[in-house]
C-alpha cells in the first residue's frame, strides 16, 4: 500500500510539473516588465541604400523607447556603423518616467571615405540610474538595419510650384522604390529639396497641411541630374517679407512692417486666419493674430502689418514666420525672416545707414570749412589788392 501510495504520488506530481513550469512563466511576465526598457520602431525595417557623400533622413525613420517598468531611468543611445558612416538621432540622452514613451528620429550620413560594401548598422537604448557608485546599466533593448554604400550616385532637386510656376512652400519627401517598397531617402520642409542619391527608382511627395497634394514617380542613374518641379494647386503665401523702418533723428528702429500676401488656388474656404509667429534669439516671444477671413475666396489678398514687440525692442535676432490656419487647423507657412537688432535699438541695416550719414555729414562740413576758409581768403587778398 505504501509502495502504491508513492508511486501514485509521484505520478501526480510529475504531471503537475508542467503546470507549474506554466503558472512560473506568467507569474515572470510581468517581473520581467517591471524591470524596464522595451523598443519598437521602423529603424529596423529600413533597407538603406546609400552613396558616398549622402544621407538618408525623414519622419519614418525611427525608434521608440518604452519604460515598461515602476521606475524612472534615464537612457541613452548608442549607435554601431562602420568607420565613414555616422548615424544621426534627434535625442540620444533623456529620462523617461514609468509608463513613458519618447520617439528617436534616425538619419544615416555616408563621408566620402566610406568604402564601399555591404554592412549592418544598430542603434540601441540603454537604460540606467544613477547612484552613489556611479552609473548602473539596468537593460536594453535596439534594432538593426542593413546598409549598402555605394560608389556612384546621381543627383535630385525637386520644388514644389503653383500652376504659373511660383515657388510654394511645402514639405516635400522622396522615397526610394526597393523590390516595390517605398524607403524615405530625404526630407524638405521648404518647398525645395537636393540630395545626392543612389541609381534607381524614386517617388516624390508634396504635402500641405498633411495633405499630399503631388507626387512623381522617377529614375535617376549614376552622375545624372535630375530636376522635378511637382505642382500643388493650394492655398499659400504667395510672398512675405520683413521691411525696419526707422526714425530719422536716431536711426533706431521705430517698427518692422510685415508685408504678404495670400493666395487661394484651392477652393472657397468658410474660415482662415494669419497668425504671425515672433521668436527673440530662437526662443518664442510672440504670436499674433494678424487677420481672419470668413471666408476666404479665391485670389489673391495683400496684406501688411506693423510689427513693435510688447516690451519694445531690445538687442538680437527677431525671427518673423506665418502661418495660416484654415478652420482652426494650421495649413501653411513661409519660411522664417530674420532682423538683428543692436543693443542700441537700431538694426544693422540702419546702423550702416548712419555710419554712412555720419560720414557724410563730416565730409560735408570739411567741404563747408574749406570753401568758407577759400572765402575768406579770396576777399583778404582781393581786399589787400583794392588797397594797392
Amino acid at each position: 500500500m505504501k509502495r502504491c501510495g508513492l508511486k501514485w504520488a509521484a505520478i501526480c506530481f510529475a504531471s503537475l510539473i508542467p503546470f507549474l513550469l506554466l503558472v512560473g512563466l506568467f507569474m515572470a511576465a510581468p517581473a520581467q516588465a517591471d524591470v524596464g526598457i522595451a523598443v519598437s520602431g521602423s529603424f529596423y525595417r529600413q533597407a538603406f541604400e546609400i552613396p558616398q557623400g549622402s544621407s538618408v533622413s525623414g519622419p519614418s525613420i525611427y525608434v521608440v523607447v518604452f519604460n515598461q517598468g515602476n521606475e524612472q531611468f534615464g537612457v541613452r543611445m548608442i549607435t554601431e556603423a562602420p568607420v565613414g558612416v555616422n548615424i544621426k538621432l534627434s535625442d540620444d540622452d533623456f529620462t523617461l518616467q514609468p509608463g513613458e514613451q519618447q520617439k528617436v528620429l534616425i538619419g544615416v550620413e555616408v563621408t566620402e571615405d566610406a568604402v564601399p560594401g555591404e554592412y549592418e548598422i544598430s542603434v540601441t537604448a540603454e537604460s540606467y540610474e544613477e547612484g552613489g557608485g556611479g552609473i548602473q546599466i539596468m537593460g536594453a533593448g535596439g534594432q538593426s538595419a542593413s546598409l549598402v554604400v555605394l560608389g556612384e550616385s546621381g543627383s535630385v532637386r525637386v520644388q514644389t510650384v503653383s500652376p504659373d510656376e511660383e515657388p510654394v512652400v511645402a514639405v516635400i519627401r522622396l522615397f526610394k522604390v526597393v523590390a516595390g517598397q517605398d524607403y524615405e531617402f530625404a526630407y524638405s520642409e521648404t518647398g525645395t529639396l537636393e540630395a545626392n542619391v543612389s541609381p534607381g527608382r524614386f517617388v516624390a511627395r508634396a504635402y500641405i497641411g498633411g495633405e499630399k497634394l503631388a507626387e512623381e514617380s522617377f529614375d535617376v542613374t549614376a552622375d545624372e541630374e535630375k530636376m522635378v518641379a511637382l505642382t500643388v494647386k493650394t492655398v499659400y503665401f504667395e510672398g512675405f517679407g520683413v521691411v525696419p523702418n526707422y526714425h530719422t533723428s536716431t536711426g533706431e528702429l521705430a517698427f518692422a512692417q510685415i508685408v504678404y500676401t495670400v493666395r487661394n488656388l484651392y477652393q472657397l474656404v468658410p474660415n482662415a486666419e494669419i497668425i504671425l509667429l515672433v521668436t527673440h534669439n530662437g526662443a518664442p516671444l510672440e504670436e499674433i493674430s494678424l487677420a481672419t477671413f470668413s471666408p476666404l475666396d479665391i485670389g489673391r489678398v495683400g496684406l501688411s502689418y506693423n510689427y513693435i514687440p510688447s516690451a519694445g525692442w531690445v538687442g538680437g535676432d527677431y525671427g518673423f514666420k506665418l502661418r495660416l490656419n484654415l478652420d482652426g487647423q494650421p495649413f501653411a507657412n513661409t519660411l522664417e525672416e530674420w532682423l538683428h537688432v543692436s543693443p542700441g535699438g537700431a538694426s544693422e541695416e540702419s546702423q550702416r545707414g548712419l555710419s554712412a550719414a555720419i560720414i557724410a555729414g563730416i565730409v560735408a562740413a570739411v567741404l563747408v570749412v574749406a570753401a568758407a576758409g577759400y572765402l575768406l581768403l579770396r576777399r583778404k587778398r582781393t581786399a589787400q589788392s583794392s588797397g594797392q
